[in-house]
């Protein structure tokens, strides 16, 4: 520090203060503002200024200097009458502050209702919250300058105001006019447009009671939907999910009042193809007749056309999804066409399909030539869709009784049967047609040897009493209809049974031989199980506890089984009747030992005799180690089934005697 001026350098520091009055430096800015306010700049005070103005009294005005000194005089009031003195204070501000905020708002809103007037003023946000309340209307005070004390009354002045008037009453005139011709043009306009609506909804609703006369479902639409007020319901209300969905389309409203095709119904209409293929050549096609364009059709009829449609896609996409469980049956799904490998149905074609895919309806005109199995292709399509129709009634007939109990399993909905009963059809008529016209070839061969023998065939069971079946149904709530294709969907039983050639009179005796066909557990296919007859089974030599049924998994096993229990009964049961007492059983196969006296009296004669029946054609052999009858070693003859032949019984007479 400089010792010429002591004060060059000072430092204000707080006076140290007990810890109770200390300040802190919350407490110092405050006082330290208030200083600079009363003395300027901090610059020029120092401690010795201060307490000589102190001293002084300067800069203290003389009425606070004495009322300081009363102050000295009088009492201090006390803490509560300050705080009472500064509440009043405090009310007597609030309520000349809210006075004041009153008055300029309603200052402020007479002069925004006076601006109001202009339209193209918006002054909704400039009114105080309070006066929004209110609703006055917009424009309800104006200004006017209104007429001056100073305002000269010469006559040229009141001339320009008459002729103002005037021109203003002939201004209100023809706006009035004008209003009234508008209103007018308005009325006539709203008068025709009442007419053309009136006309357009009379058009719309006659199509709509058109419709519904025609017995098609129609449902109300959502409000949003103005021009569509109703929609139609096309789909079948048992198809599966996908389907059922697309079963809806909107009946929208055109500018005349017609009702528009959905996009939905202008599609073009599907249709199921099935198709005949011998050796990769087509031989036949089903077809449908062809409906034209869809604009030239009424809308009834385009909508029956959407609802065919949309059965023929939902028919060809379950055959599809069935396809893929029955490969193993010879069955395909290549580039959206099934492919089914069929055997039988009377075709000596051995490489038969038939092609099933689902095309456009009118893109099968360029196919309308006329194939030899046309009838096949068209009957099979026919059968597909009423097994598809029998298996939306079924559902209806399902959900309307009453339901299982419940469980924590979902109930897994199965597809329709609609392949594997055809194939079942197919391979039920291969198996029992090829079986039967064996045994009728057989037993015409039979028959033509001398041995009586009959035959009795059915291709399926339930067919021969179907009538008495449908009317002691148990399911008197299913239609006939549906009791009729539910025989088809059940496993094929056919029968047929031929009698033995031993048995006659009274006593006879048959084989039966039951066929059944099912795609699906326990038999996928067809099966073949023969019974045999008491005197068959005393042939054998069957035990009690053994079957006397034989099961067969083809038709060639069942054939060769028939020969040769056929052939083992006319060994073994029907050549011993004819020549009892010489007759000896030594085998069992069918052969039959014949003994007869030789030309001593102590020597015995045997001839053999072999029976083989296969491939219809029967064969007796007879051979011997000396000679026969006939002077021959070995004899044997064959019957074929044609007229004219001599009977087994004499032949073999004619061989030994």
């Amino acid at each position: 520090m400089s010792v010429d001026n002591p004060t060059a350098n000072v430092t204000l520091r707080a006076w140290p203060a007990p810890a109770k009055e200390a300040l802190g430096k919350e407490d110092i800015i405050p006082q330290i503002i208030q200083l600079t306010t009363e003395r300027g700049h901090l610059r020029g005070i120092t401690e010795k200024t201060l307490l000589e103005d102190i001293e002084a009294g300067k800069d203290v005005p003389e009425d606070v200097m004495e009322d300081v000194e009363t102050a000295d005089k009088k009492e201090e009031p006390s803490l509560k009458a300050r705080i009472e003195e500064l509440q009043r204070a405090k009310v007597e501000m609030f309520q000349k502050l809210e006075f004041a905020s009153f008055h300029a708002g309603n200052a402020m809103n007479l002069v925004n209702l006076c601006l109001s007037r202009d339209p193209a003023r918006n002054l909704e946000t400039a009114y105080t919250p309070m006066f929004k309340l209110t609703n006055v209307p917009r424009g309800s005070f104006g200004i006017d300058k209104g007429k001056t004390l100073d305002e000269s009354e010469r006559l040229e002045d009141v001339e320009i105001r008459e002729g103002l008037k005037e021109r203003r009453r002939l201004a209100m005139k023809g706006s009035r006019m004008e209003a009234l011709d508008w209103a007018t043009d308005s009325l006539l306009k709203a008068a025709v447009e009442l007419e053309t609506q009136g006309k357009k909804e009379a058009k719309y609703w006659e199509e709509i009671l058109s419709i519904s006369e025609k017995g098609w479902p129609l449902h109300r639409t959502r409000k949003e939907a103005r021009n569509a007020p109703y929609a139609v319901r096309y789909g079948l209300p048992e198809a599966s999910n996908h389907f059922k969905a697309r079963g809806l389309a909107p009946l929208r409203m055109n500018k005349d009042g017609g009702i528009i095709l959905d996009p939905n119904l202008r599609l073009k209409p599907k249709t199921l193809r099935v198709r005949i293929s011998d050796n990769g050549q087509i031989t036949g096609t089903s077809h449908l007749p062809s409906q034209g364009d869809l604009d030239d059709l009424a809308i009834e009829q385009s909508i029956q056309l959407s609802r065919d449609s949309l059965f023929e896609e939902e028919l060809f996409h379950e055959m599809s999804l069935e396809s893929r469980q029955l490969l193993g049956y010879g069955t395909e799904y290549r580039s959206s066409v099934i492919h089914i490998a069929v055997q039988g149905l009377r075709s000596p074609v051995e490489g038969r399909k038939i092609l099933i895919d689902c095309i456009d309806r009118d893109g099968q005109l360029q196919l309308r030539e006329e194939l030899s199995q046309d009838w096949l292709a068209q009957n099979i399509a026919e059968a597909l869709r009423l097994l598809l129709a029998h298996e939306h009634r079924m559902r209806l007939h399902r959900r309307s009784q009453i339901p299982p109990p419940m469980s924590q399993n979902k109930r897994q909905q199965s597809s329709p049967p609609l392949l594997r009963t055809l194939l079942a059809m197919f391979s039920h008529m291969d198996a029992v047609d090829s079986l039967h016209a064996y045994m009728c070839a057989t037993a015409k061969t039979l028959m033509s040897a001398g041995l009586d023998v009959t035959l009795e065939t059915s291709r399926e069971a339930s067919w021969v009493k179907l009538t008495e079946v449908i009317k002691e149904a148990h399911k008197k709530d299913l239609p006939a209809t549906d009791q009729l294709l539910l025989a088809f969907t059940r496993p094929f039983d056919g029968l047929a049974s031929i009698s033995l050639p031993s048995s006659s009179g009274t006593q006879t005796e048959r084989i039966t031989i039951a066929t059944r066909t099912y795609i699906g557990q326990p038999v996928f296919g067809s099966e073949h199980k023969l019974t045999l007859s008491p005197t068959l089974v005393e042939v054998l030599a069957l035990e009690a506890d053994q079957q006397r049924q034989f099961k067969f998994a083809s038709t060639a096993e069942a054939i060769s089984y028939l020969d040769w229990i056929l052939a083992l009964d006319i060994a073994h049961v029907y050549l011993p009747k004819e020549h009892p007492g010489n007759s000896v059983i030594r085998s069992e196969e069918p052969h039959i030992t014949f003994q007869s006296s030789g030309s001593s009296k102590m020597t015995i004669k045997e001839d053999d005799l072999s029976i083989e029946l296969k491939s219809a054609v029967l064969k007796a052999t007879a051979y011997t180690n000396t000679h026969l009858n006939t002077g021959a070693t070995v004899e044997s003859f064959t019957w074929h089934g044609s007229g004219g032949q001599p009977s087994l019984k004499d032949k073999v007479k004619s061989w030994i005697g």
